[in-house]
Order: structure tokens, then sequence, then C-alpha cells
């Protein structure tokens, strides 16, 4: 079920209604309205609110089964991006695919969203209901599921996020903590079976152990199956977790690739605004003092590791040269 993107812009003000407004200034007489600051010969990003192009030119497949980070710095489009993937916003130009249909289509749009399933920032504030067992059930009910399946569907949900069915079913999510609550609204999408779960920024407001735990349930609902599409401006978490990572920048596609292929790239990326992970950022500082650090991506355990062969390799080797 590979969701494809082929030539997606998004605009937030038609250019075919800009067109025609401008046409109709000028059989009135009017002033031009002042164009749009320029940059390589297409409108920059935020300059001007009648040509605000979010995305352009998008392509790119979803892979089944992988897990796919998007990074980008602030309004380079990843928001924009994510809620592509659902059919919430449709393509100004170019077509989002559907296990080949698209998602244009009303039809394909609605079974999209049942397979689809989105976390915003602070999901939290979305939990409404009275009880978790309410809040998990809201969207398996509007799918018509009911009885001994949709209780089956909450038990479920709610032990995927570590969360004991029996303890919290009849509490109110608003008594739980706020760690408790984001994994009921994550339980939420999760009651919906999708095949393909999007986090936009999912770790938002978490102290470092609340982020350790969320990343640990992430990586666990990805070995348990699930397609993962998460935005996020961690470069470590990306390169810990993603398969492949996509970089906007200004709604431009800048990289696709493994987190080796795109972290090769540490100067262009420095250059647009993002990092490379720590780790890998040490390593290059290493190799420019004469470490051999061979490998193309490093976390802290893999270069505590290297680092520690070499040193125990240079006294061993001062070793035998005083024997």
């Amino acid at each position: 079920m590979p969701l494809t993107f082929e030539g997606v812009s998004y605009s937030y003000t038609n250019p075919e209604h800009q067109k025609k407004r401008r046409a109709r200034r000028a059989k009135r007489g009017a002033a031009e309205e002042p164009p749009s600051v320029q940059a390589h010969g297409k409108p920059v990003w935020g300059t001007d609110p009648n040509a605000i192009w979010a995305l352009r030119d998008i392509s790119f497949q979803l892979r089944d089964g992988e897990f796919l980070g998007i990074a980008g710095h602030t309004g380079s489009g990843k928001s924009t991006l994510v809620q592509h993937l659902n059919g919430l916003v449709h393509p100004t130009r170019g077509r989002v695919l559907f296990a080949g249909r698209d998602v244009a289509d009303k039809r394909v749009a609605q079974e999209c969203r049942g397979q689809v399933g989105m976390v915003f920032q602070y999901p939290e504030h979305q939990l409404f209901a009275a009880t978790v067992y309410d809040d998990v059930a809201f969207g398996p009910r509007n799918l018509g599921i009911a009885g001994d399946e949709l209780e089956q569907r909450v038990r479920r949900a709610l032990e995927r996020v570590g969360l004991a069915f029996d303890d919290v079913r009849d509490k109110s999510p608003f008594e739980l903590s706020g760690g408790q609550q984001r994994r009921v609204a994550f339980a939420g999408v999760l009651a919906m079976e999708p095949r393909v779960l999007v986090l936009d920024e999912p770790m938002a407001g978490l102290d470092p152990v609340g982020r350790a735990e969320f990343l640990d349930l992430v990586a666990g609902l990805h070995a348990g199956g699930l397609t993962v599409v998460m935005v996020s401006h961690s470069m470590d978490d990306l390169a810990r977790l993603a398969d492949r990572i996509l970089v906007l920048n200004e709604g431009e596609l800048f990289a696709l690739g493994t987190p080796e292929e795109v972290f090769a790239r540490g100067e262009e990326l420095r250059a647009i605004g993002l990092d490379v992970p720590a780790a890998q950022r040490l390593a290059h500082e290493l190799r420019t003092c004469g470490f051999s650090l061979p490998r193309a991506l490093y976390d802290d355990e893999s270069l505590a590791d290297d680092l520690a062969a070499q040193l125990t390799g240079a006294a061993q080797a001062k070793g035998n040269a005083h024997a």
C-alpha cells in the first residue's frame, strides 16, 4: 500500500485565482500588486501572502514498513507535507496516490484516512471524552465498530502504548499524568488500526525521560509492523530510528536518502539551518585531528566503541615498542 507524491506543489492561495484576480485588476485599469521577492526565479516562501508556496514539486514514494524521517527548518513545509498523506489537504498541483489511486477522489481519501493515522503536536490537547475508554473508542465507533470488537480494539491499543486497560478504562483522561494523556491520545489513533502512523513532532514539550520513553514506544510500534513517518527537529532521533530521511528547504525537496547519505552532506545541511547528529559532528572533528573513524554514520555508542578500540590499540603498540 505505497503512498506516492507526484510533483506535489501546494499554495495557500490558488495560483489560478491569482491570475484571474490580476486579469480583473488589469481590466479595471487598477495598479498592479507589488511583485513578490524572487529567489532563483521563484517566489520566496513567506515573502508575499499572494504568492506563498508551502511545497514545490515534491516527488517520492513512502514504502511499506519503512520508517521515514522528515526534517527541515521552521517554515520549510514539513507539516503541510504530512497533511497530504491522508488527504487533509490536497495539492494545488500534482497528485498524491494511495495504492495507485488519486486521493483527490473523496472515496479514496476516506479509505486513505482509515489506513493513515495522524498524531499532531501535543496530541493530549485533542482529548475530550469523559473516560479513557470513550476517548480511545471514538474513532472505531465512527467506523461502525461496536460490541466485543470495539472493546478488543480499545484494549489492544492501550496495551500497545503501555497502559493497562483495566486500570485506566473508566478514569477521566484529564486525571492522568501528562505522559499518560499523550499515550491515551496515541491509543486513540492506534485503535483505528492504521497501516501508517504519521507523527508531527510527537516528543514536543517532553522532558528527557519522557522523550526517551516515547522514542522507545515509536520504535516498538515500527518493529511491530507499522509504517512510520515522523517529523522531528532532532537529527539524533532521526539518525537512530529512520530508514530514510527526507529534508525540506523552503518547500522544496533538498535531500532524500538513508541517514548515512543525508548526514554525509553536513556542510550543506548547516547552510540551510540544520546540522548532523552530535556524535557524527564529533567524529568529523576527531577525523581532522588524525583519528581513523571509518563508519559512515556514528551514534554515541558506536563512536565510543571505535575510540576505545583505537586507544586500546595505541596503548598495546606503545607497550610492545617498549618491550
